[in-house]
């Protein structure tokens, strides 16, 4: 009897425990509700629709490969598809601590099953498929879940194993049958490591809690709209140093996205990695290597381990092997950063002259990064950090400029502002809206301009918010011609709240909590009353890109809103239009010969191919087929070399830099050859050589 009494205590204690931690997830979830409802631009009621959103999404988040969960399990999950709203308002953790329990009981199971699925060798020469409707769908039966882990393992197995085969074939290296099996049990055992790892730590009751309740309320802002998003206090602080208000040690962050991939975090202003033009936030981080040692490939890598990995690299020194959005790739020096001197933060944007028939400047802006230690002045923000590069060209008798800000996802809108600003003689940039009907104008107040010259902007598919305020500012003033592809999509802005419900918009988080919130309280428009959301900015001058294939824009998130046109703003004066139809003649005349463009578009239509195809393989042969063919063009476009029409150099200020500097030297090489290399540059010189002499 006492026995009983203590193991009845024991098990109360237990699910009290529990239900303590939910309980603290569940109320951080009905503070998001709350707050939402009084800031958010477009608020949805907490009804029966948002609930089942967030049912769905929920589950799509915590299992999205649906490998865990069975059938069965999401029926008896189904009781609370239309109630969340309720488990939320009234604080109830049923749902939660329902989850947590199948959970646990389903990952043992498939750690069992993955044991012993990796007892026996993969067959890769048998003709198998891992079909469409066995990777949407959750499976009805055990059986049916260990042929879908078997297939899933498999994949993975025929990913690792090709790499290897391909690397061997580029080598010239004949492997025998015998070493060729071997690799299959290296992967096969590092898979079942790697796997029961995972599900280890996934057992974890208190940190398994915590990261459900976590990932239920980040699921719960998230159904408002793709960028209100709940942030515990290290990920503030990680948003916080995003936006340069914290160095860190090789100038970049690591950020996860919604596939769990880890990526490069908005980029240090000033760092190595913010100088090297190369790597943009977003980027996937695939290999690290240090001089000297072997280059380790991480891209299996989740967000401790990495961060763990580069942390604890002894040299200051860093090659840095990325994957960018259009899935090419390319390998990056990096340092450790050196903010010793006044001289060193005046020093964040790079600045280059391309010297040809004319003399053009060209500036690199990776995001527009604020300066938080002067606020109101903005010394050391990106707009200022511009204006001054822009002064040091103009001593080398540039007749024309290029801003490129491909791949930049935004940053500060005040920033955006005033980059804008150095263009135009003051006047409205932008116009805004909160939740309430009235209309406000952004405005540069600095009368005059610091560059009146012919300017090009250089937009991709990643060209996002605050990039897209500033280019579509510059179009509707025709002060600059937009070259590139459609960008992003997203003109909205957010602001960080403490997730207090006393807090204000005024004081959004002056408040110390252990959570956060960020909001989307305001829809930005153009000046011509247009507005950017899902439609980007469409550019003056179409270059095809790799991102128009691949990459994923605004419109395709889930829950994204539509914003209506508004009226025009009738206060400002735009310039004289630009000759852009001279200006397409000159891109139409690269892109219809040069053999980028030609392979660009043979690769688009066998990408849209290969989208059609629903059911993958997993016969070794077809696998190294697929991905022969895709290498052979990454390879292509990563190799390729432009003929550049102009030789890119420093300007003296930077040139008497380098002289004292052996690893700034390193980069900036690096950088100029990137430069010259570049078919979209290239373009952009030769309309702007046109511009100068129309």
């Amino acid at each position: 009897m006492k026995r009983r009494f203590i193991t009845l205590l024991f098990i109360f204690t237990v699910c009290y425990a529990s239900a303590q931690d939910h309980s603290k997830s569940i109320n951080n979830a009905f503070l998001i509700s709350r707050m939402v409802e009084k800031f958010h631009v477009q608020p949805k009621p907490m009804n029966d629709e948002l609930s089942s959103h967030l049912f769905q999404q929920f589950l799509k988040k915590v299992d999205d490969e649906r490998i865990v969960f069975q059938a069965e399990d999401i029926n008896r999950l189904s009781m609370y598809r239309y109630t969340l709203d309720e488990e939320i308002n009234q604080r109830k953790t049923g749902f939660l601590q329902l989850v947590t329990s199948i959970w646990q009981k389903r990952i043992k199971q498939n750690d069992s099953l993955i044991r012993i699925i990796c007892k026996t060798p993969f067959q890769f020469s048998v003709p198998e498929k891992f079909t469409e409707a066995e990777d949407s769908s959750y499976t009805v039966s055990l059986a049916a879940k260990q042929s879908k882990l078997y297939k899933h393992v498999k994949l993975q197995m025929l990913d690792a194993v090709s790499e290897i085969v391909l690397d061997d074939a580029k080598s010239k290296l004949q492997r025998s049958k015998k070493f060729n099996d071997s690799i299959e049990v290296v992967f096969r055992k590092m898979l079942e490591e790697s796997y029961q790892k995972k599900y280890a730590a996934s057992l974890q009751t208190s940190k398994l809690e915590i990261k459900l309740g976590n990932l239920f309320c980040s699921t719960l802002a998230t159904c408002y709209d793709p960028h209100t998003n709940f942030m515990p206090a290290e990920e503030k602080e990680a948003f916080d140093e995003d936006l340069g208000q914290k160095p860190l040690r090789f100038g970049f962050g690591l950020d996860e996205n919604e596939n769990g991939e880890v990526t490069i975090g908005n980029l240090q202003p000033g760092s190595s990695a913010f100088k090297s033009g190369a790597i943009n936030a977003g980027d996937k981080i695939i290999a690290i290597q240090e001089p000297g040692k072997t280059n380790v490939d991480v891209s299996g890598y989740d967000l401790p381990q990495l961060d763990s990995t580069i942390s604890e690299t002894k040299s200051d020194k860093l090659f840095l092997t990325v994957k960018k959005p259009d899935g090419t790739s390319r390998q990056v020096t990096l340092y450790k950063e050196r903010f010793a001197t006044e001289e060193d933060e005046e020093d964040k944007v790079q600045s280059y002259v391309l010297k040809g028939s004319k003399n053009i400047g060209y500036i690199s802006i990776p995001d527009f990064y604020v300066d938080w230690e002067n606020t109101e002045t903005g010394i050391y923000g990106c707009a200022n950090d511009v204006a001054k590069e822009i002064i040091k060209l103009k001593k080398e008798n540039i007749e024309g400029l290029i801003i490129d800000i491909r791949y930049n996802g935004g940053g500060s809108v005040q920033e955006a502002i005033e980059l804008s600003g150095i263009f135009i003689d003051g006047g409205p940039v932008a116009q805004f809206k909160l939740r309430e009907p009235k209309v406000y104008t952004l405005k540069d107040v600095n009368s005059g301009s610091i560059f009146d010259g012919p300017l090009v902007v250089m937009v991709n598919g990643s060209s996002a918010s605050a990039s897209e305020m500033f280019s579509g500012t510059l179009q509707d003033y025709n002060r600059a011609i937009i070259a590139g592809t459609q960008t992003y999509g997203k003109a909205t802005g957010q602001v960080v709240f403490s997730l207090d419900t006393t807090v204000t918009r005024e004081a959004p988080d002056q408040k110390k909590t252990e959570a956060y919130i960020k909001i989307t309280t305001s829809a930005i428009y153009r000046l011509n009353g247009q507005t950017a959301q899902q439609h980007g900015i469409i550019p003056d001058i179409l270059l095809p890109d790799l991102l128009q294939t691949v990459g994923e824009k605004e419109k395709d998130g889930q829950f994204v809103f539509t914003l209506a046109p508004i009226e025009k703003n009738k206060y400002y004066k735009a310039f004289a239009l630009l000759p852009k139809d001279g200006a397409n003649v000159v891109a139409s005349s690269v892109i219809d010969t040069a053999s980028y463009f030609k392979t660009l578009k043979e690769f688009e239509q066998w990408i849209k191919e290969m989208l059609k195809q629903k059911d993958v393989s997993l016969l070794l042969e077809d696998r190294l087929k697929l991905k022969r063919k895709g290498e052979d063009y990454y390879a292509f476009f990563e190799k390729y070399k432009q003929q550049p029409s102009f030789a890119v150099t420093n300007h003296q200020l930077q040139k008497e830099r380098l002289k004292a500097s052996e690893w700034l030297t390193e980069i900036d090489n690096e950088t100029k050859e990137l430069l010259a290399e570049d078919p979209y540059i290239n373009i952009c010189y030769r309309v702007l050589i046109k511009m100068i002499t129309h």
